[in-house]
C-alpha cells in the first residue's frame, strides 16, 4: 500500500484487490507502510512536519521508499530550497527536477498547444519568469547578494596548482558554530576558489587548532610526505578570541592573525560581490556553497529590497572575509 501526503490531509492507496492490511488511523495491524509520497512539500510548515509524520510511519519494517513532489519557491532561504541543498549532498537520495521540456518533443500531445505557445511567450518576454514558472528553477526573488557565485568541482590536482592560499576563522562555540574556510585567490582573473571548510561545535582551542594543524599538513605532489605548512590564518578579532589565538600560537605554532575588520563588514561583503567569479565546491564546502547561495539583502515590511545585509547564517561567510581582508583593503 502507499500513502500520500498533502498539506491537507493524507490519501491512502492501496494496492492489489484483496490488501489484508487493516488501518486504523496510520497505525498496521500488519505489515508496514513502504511508499510515503509528499505531495507539494513546498506547502508544509517545515522539513519538521514531515519528519514527524515519516517517524510514524518508517517503523516494522526494512525498505522504504520516500518521495516529495514540489515546484520550487522563488526565495532562496524557502525551507525547502535549503533542504533541497542538503539532500543533494546524501547518498541515500536522488534530486532530480524535471519541467515541460521533457516531453514537448515526444508528447507534444500531454501538454496541448495553449500551454506550449504560453511557455514560449513568457521565455520570450521574461526569461527568468518562465525560468521558474515552467522550468522550477531557484531563481530568486532579485535580492541575492552573491550572484556571481558558481559550482564546480575542484580536484586534488588543480588544489595542488593554486599559489595563493587564504585561510579564515570565525569563532564560535554553541549554538554559532566555529568555521574555519580555506580559499585560492587568483586575482589576474579576479575569481576567487573555494575549496575547503571544516565546522564544529563546543570544542576548546586546543581541538580546533588541531583541525587547523591536520588542514595545513599536506604534500605538495601526489605521494610526497606529508608536513606543515606555515601559512597565515585570519581570524574575528574579538575579547574572546585573543585567549584562544595564544594557544593556537604558543602550543600549536599557528601563524594566527586578527583581522583588520573596524568597519570592514559591508566593505568586505561589496568586494566579494564584486568579483568576476566565487567558485566553490559543493562536495567539499557545503556549509559555504548553501551560504553564498543563499544570502539575499532584508526586506521591508511591505516585501521590498532594502540596502541592508541581514546578520546571521553566515559563519563561512565571515571566515572568507577575515581571510581575504588584506586583499580587500588593498583592492
Amino acid at each position: 500500500m502507499e500513502i500520500t501526503y498533502t498539506p491537507t490531509g493524507q490519501r491512502i492507496v492501496f494496492r492489489g484487490a484483496d490488501d489484508p492490511l487493516k488501518l486504523k488511523g496510520v497505525k498496521f495491524t500488519k505489515g508496514y507502510c513502504s511508499v510515503v509520497w509528499f505531495e507539494e512539500l513546498d506547502q508544509f510548515e517545515g522539513v519538521e512536519a514531515a519528519r514527524s509524520i515519516l517517524n510514524s510511519l518508517r517503523r516494522a519494517g526494512d525498505r522504504f521508499w520516500i518521495f516529495y513532489s514540489y515546484n520550487p519557491p522563488k526565495t532562496m532561504w524557502s525551507w525547502v530550497n535549503v533542504e533541497r541543498l542538503e539532500r543533494v549532498r546524501r547518498d541515500d537520495t536522488l534530486v532530480r527536477g524535471s519541467s515541460y521540456l521533457d516531453v514537448i518533443e515526444t508528447h507534444p500531445d500531454w501538454l496541448g498547444a495553449p500551454f506550449v505557445e504560453e511557455a514560449e511567450y513568457l521565455r520570450d518576454t521574461n526569461e527568468q519568469a518562465w525560468r521558474w514558472e515552467y522550468l522550477g528553477e531557484i531563481t530568486g526573488t532579485g535580492g541575492a547578494i552573491f550572484d556571481n557565485v558558481h559550482e564546480a568541482k575542484l580536484s586534488d590536482s588543480r588544489i595542488r596548482t593554486f599559489q595563493r592560499i587564504r585561510n579564515g576563522v570565525d569563532w564560535g562555540w554553541f549554538p554559532d558554530p566555529w568555521r574555519f574556510v580555506r580559499c585560492a585567490w587568483e586575482p589576474d582573473a579576479r575569481r576567487l576558489l573555494i575549496f575547503e571548510e571544516h565546522s564544529a561545535n563546543k570544542m576548546m582551542p586546543a581541538e580546533t587548532g588541531k583541525i587547523v594543524v591536520d588542514s595545513l599538513t599536506f604534500p605538495d605532489e601526489q605521494g610526497a610526505e606529508a608536513y606543515f605548512h606555515d601559512q597565515i590564518v585570519y581570524c574575528d578579532d574579538t575579547p574572546d578570541s585573543k585567549v584562544q589565538m595564544n594557544v593556537w600560537r604558543r602550543e600549536l605554532c599557528i601563524r594566527v592573525h586578527a583581522a583588520r575588520k573596524a568597519r570592514m563588514r559591508r566593505l568586505s561583503y561589496e568586494w566579494l560581490a564584486g568579483l568576476r567569479e566565487i567558485v566553490i565546491d559543493p562536495e567539499r564546502c557545503p556549509l559555504t556553497f548553501s551560504e553564498f547561495t543563499l544570502k539575499e539583502f532584508e526586506m521591508d515590511k511591505e516585501g521590498n529590497w532594502i540596502d541592508e545585509i541581514p546578520d546571521g547564517n553566515d559563519h563561512s561567510i565571515d571566515a572568507v572575509r577575515y581571510a581575504m581582508i588584506d586583499d580587500v583593503l588593498r583592492g
